[in-house]
């Protein structure tokens, strides 16, 4: 039985039309997630993973715009939807964590207000109706006492509080689609494990589709089902979980993995960098965006960008050293070590 797919994405292309130029920010990204899956999207800060999520959600500030692409969800391109029907499917049938809940939650308006004010706009409920909900969703994200803190305002939160109560607004009408954009970056380690827990079990209790968009690949090893790995405006490379974590195939991916603390390794081993910047997406370069890093790169690599390699039914990567005449490498991620 062939899963239904909850959003494609294809071939699209996101850029900043500043003062000084293009700033071509997504450069032809495609994939998909199905009903009641959870992927991730993992890269460095300015690979292009949160412009990707503003892109799906229609919340690209000036100077910014989609200018190609489609961006398919439940089988409708958003990309041709007007603001008014945006709002719509925003809030109500696709939804999205920011990373910062302080400066997303509104100081002068209590929790209760903010989440009962998606409620009654999408939902139609009154307000006895929805303040009702709004206590059933700050006790299902587990904050103790929900019937109290539901007239608390954000000042009076904690900061893993304030990401719960974000999460139960972006979940009060229940989407079928969930964007959570680095969820824990500013949580400490204890609560970050408790957020992403509490995100599993959402998606098992209400088969919400999600996308958790990190820069950690730690972060997704326990919560997703397919890793997708972003660089300089492209995929670089996309699988399951099991594959990018022990059978990865692009240098890039490789660098990210090296970079993870290991337990196993009793402290023994230092982590490794990546040298270098990201490329000046003013100018993308012509070959692979992650070829002047790269510690084995060939001339090709630098001249032209590759078709993606399909290495398995599900996994694919943008790398030339997937070629038949590419030289073997012998490389070590920090997982395993193996040959191309």
């Amino acid at each position: 039985m062939k899963n239904e797919k909850m959003l494609e994405v294809k071939g699209l292309r996101t850029s900043f039309f500043t003062h000084v130029g293009e700033v071509k920010a997504i450069r032809g990204v495609s994939f998909s997630l199905d009903k009641g899956e959870a992927i991730g999207i993992v890269g460095e800060s300015g690979s292009g993973k949160s412009v990707t999520s503003l892109s799906v959600m229609g919340l690209l500030q000036y100077p910014g715009k989609v200018i190609d692409g489609e961006i398919l969800f439940k089988g409708q391109d958003l990309t041709k939807k007007s603001d008014k029907e945006m709002q719509s499917i925003r809030g109500n049938e696709v939804a999205m964590i920011f990373q910062d809940p302080m400066t997303s939650l509104n100081p002068v308006y209590t929790i209760g207000d903010q989440i009962m004010e998606a409620i009654r706009r999408h939902q139609g409920l009154n307000k006895e109706e929805a303040r009702k909900k709004a206590i059933e969703m700050l006790k299902l994200v587990g904050i103790p006492s929900p019937e109290k803190r539901v007239d608390n305002y954000p000042h009076e939160f904690s900061g893993g509080m304030r990401q719960r109560a974000m999460i139960a607004m972006a979940l009060s009408c229940e989407p079928s689609l969930l964007i959570a954009d680095e969820p824990t970056t500013a949580l400490d380690v204890t609560i970050q494990a408790q957020i992403l827990e509490l995100m599993k079990d959402l998606k098992e209790k209400i088969n919400t589709s999600i996308i958790l968009i990190t820069h950690d690949l730690g972060v997704v090893a326990d919560v997703c089902s397919r890793i997708v790995v972003m660089y300089g405006g492209l995929i670089m490379e996309e699988g399951t979980t099991e594959e990018i974590f022990y059978n990865p195939k692009h240098p890039y991916t490789w660098g990210l993995l090296k970079s993870i603390p290991r337990l196993d390794l009793g402290g023994k081993k230092r982590l490794v960098p990546i040298e270098g910047s990201p490329p000046d997406l003013l100018k993308p370069p012509k070959g692979c965006p992650f070829a002047a890093r790269c510690p084995y790169a060939m001339k090709i690599c630098m001249e032209q960008l590759p078709e993606f390699y399909q290495v398995g039914e599900n996994h694919r990567t943008l790398c030339w050293l997937q070629d038949e005449n590419a030289p073997q490498v012998e490389v070590e991620t920090g997982v395993q070590r193996g040959r191309i």
